[in-house]
């Protein structure tokens, strides 16, 4: 008689939690080559990510980096509900709960950036936190969880 291990999973990820996890995945993915390519040449750039053209320089060696990790844990969502959706629940589940938690925990630092003076005008990080944050928060508060 072998062991049988009862999946702490539903045998399915909740559509509403699979939309907003591709969601956002698709907002990270978006910002990826403003952040990473286009900050430096494009005003709209400067402009969307809040940089005056006089920082653009100096932020550079940060934008870059963080371009290409938001890039990386979009890619982790999308593996995440993909695995799941081919019925590999353990592996997608871990996946998009830690992707998105990566989102909604390190999204929040451009509102810390912003009370601190950072921003060119005050409470100028509030979309752009909220569109980094939500639609993450959102995927995990619709994931079910248990059997």
């Amino acid at each position: 008689m072998g062991l049988v291990f009862r999946s702490a999973y539903p045998s399915f990820m909740n559509i509403v939690a699979q939309v907003f996890a591709l969601l956002a995945a698709a907002i990270y993915i978006f910002v990826f080559p403003v952040e990473s390519f286009l900050l430096r040449r494009r005003r709209w750039a400067q402009k969307f990510l809040s940089t005056p053209a006089e920082n653009v320089p100096a932020v550079m060696m940060w934008a870059i980096p963080t371009g290409y990790k938001n890039l990386v844990i979009a890619l982790g969502v999308i593996a995440g509900v993909v695995a799941a959706n081919l019925g590999y629940l353990v592996v997608g589940y871990t996946l998009v709960i830690y992707c998105c938690l990566n989102m909604v925990l390190t999204a929040p630092t451009m509102l810390l950036a912003d009370l601190q003076g950072h921003y060119p005008r005050k409470w100028e990080s509030v979309p752009g936190t909220l569109a980094a944050t939500l639609p993450a928060l959102l995927a995990l508060a619709f994931l079910p969880l248990g059997p």
